[in-house]
């Protein structure tokens, strides 16, 4: 069986393997997107809502490489500061 470090190295292998993989699909992605927007005239409302800026593509790249916000917090033993998950806020 593979030690910690071993396991660790193929972790980090794949992790890099996946992100090449992405970076080479992403192109393609881009242009089918691109296409699809020209040929029907889509504006950046129609496709990211009401209120969206010009800079959404921009904002989305960036959200893509953070993690996304956690669940709301409720409380537990790994997490005893948050509140717990009754309409009162108190324990039953």
């Amino acid at each position: 069986m593979a030690n910690y470090l071993e396991l660790k190295a193929q972790a980090e292998a794949l992790a890099a393997q996946a992100e090449e993989a992405r970076l080479e699909e992403l192109q393609v992605v881009l242009d089918e997107v691109r296409a699809r927007v020209t040929e029907y005239g889509l504006t950046v409302e129609q496709v990211f809502g009401a209120g969206a800026s010009s800079n959404v593509v921009e904002e989305a790249a960036v959200a893509e490489h953070h993690s996304p916000d956690p669940a709301p917090a409720v409380k537990t033993s790994l997490n005893p500061a948050a509140a717990w998950p009754f309409p009162s806020g108190s324990r039953p």
